[in-house]
């Protein structure tokens, strides 16, 4: 039986103003997440992952140009007005970002910020506001959650002032978590914690998560399932295990080469040549084609669709669905 997705993407398209025209940052992305998945979504910085979480949550400035389909729960958000897409945020959708310090405000305590969020959607007075305040602090880790109501940003560490961030998107309980690269400048300790965390809210409230990294090694841990974007398209997308096992897209074969496998033999990491293009100066055909080594001639004639293969992987290579049958074979 088909399970119904919690939000559906489809053919998602972002452009933003540039000189006479306007450049594409995410072109008709589509994926689905259901309740209780932690879908992954990674690529190399400029592939379009944070603008698809922005245009999710309905936070793109006002010049950016949206095109295609945000279903959910079944609901068009695109044609939502200001007013209901403030109700939908914090109740139902839920973001951590990138980097806690610029997104905390430093002028107010944390409790200040975790009870602002918390009274945005719900009516309720100060002290049950703290007490609520002090029940996030506690349930996403930070030893003495009542005391820490009074501390600014800059008094916590980079991994407490993430904590802080995972607490204000938790306030009201939201159905879908989006964590835009939330162990970015973390030490391996306090990532691995975060990675648990994030995992553990997500077992406890049943929520869905899109996690959004460039790191293959974090998608390992926690993912269900992984989105793989490149230049503004998504160029894969499969189970983490068949991810990992058998890529379909060369450029997934190549962030997974340069991961270490650190319980494996020891190899030298491959790199990935060149650097992404620029939105404005995209190649004809394949995108990934002047970096890949198994192009051929056709790659450079048309940019291939995001095919169907067998074993519900998805991937937009032109040699994909003959190297999908033969591993089959």
């Amino acid at each position: 039986m088909t399970r119904t997705p919690l939000l559906s993407v489809r053919d998602l398209s972002v452009g933003f103003p540039a000189g006479k025209g306007h450049v594409l940052a995410v072109n008709s992305a589509s994926f689905d997440v259901h309740p209780g998945e932690l879908l992954g979504i990674v690529g190399e910085s400029g592939s379009g992952k944070s603008v698809t979480a922005l245009a999710i949550m309905g936070l793109l400035p006002p010049t950016a140009q949206l095109r295609g389909s945000l279903q959910f729960e079944g609901r068009d958000m695109l044609a939502m007005s200001q007013r209901e897409l403030r109700h939908l945020r914090g109740k139902q959708l839920g973001m951590i970002f990138q980097e806690p310090m610029t997104s905390l405000n430093p002028v107010f305590t944390v409790g200040d910020q975790i009870m602002e969020a918390v009274t945005a959607q719900d009516r309720m007075s100060k002290k049950a506001a703290a007490d609520r305040a002090v029940d996030l602090l506690d349930k996403v880790g930070i030893p003495s959650p009542r005391r820490r109501l009074e501390d600014y940003p800059h008094q916590m560490s980079g991994g407490m002032r993430q904590r802080v961030m995972i607490a204000i998107a938790l306030a009201c309980s939201p159905r879908l978590l989006i964590a835009d690269e939330p162990t970015t400048a973390l030490d391996v300790t306090i990532q691995a914690q975060l990675l648990d965390l994030l995992n553990g809210l997500r077992e406890e409230l049943g929520a869905a998560i899109i996690l959004i990294s460039h790191n293959m090694g974090v998608m390992a841990e926690v993912a269900d399932r992984v989105v793989v974007m490149y230049a503004s398209r998504v160029v894969e997308e499969a189970g983490i295990f068949q991810l990992f096992d058998e890529p379909q897209h060369p450029y997934t074969e190549g962030l997974l080469g340069s991961t270490p496998d650190m319980g494996g033999t020891a190899r030298r990491l491959v790199t990935i040549p060149g650097g992404m293009p620029s939105p404005g100066a995209l190649p004809p055909g394949c995108l990934f084609a002047p970096r890949c080594p198994k192009a051929i001639p056709e790659c450079t004639t048309a940019q291939p669709p995001l095919l169907a293969l067998p074993g519900g992987q998805k991937a937009a290579c032109i040699r994909a669905p003959k190297l999908a049958l033969e591993a089959l074979a």
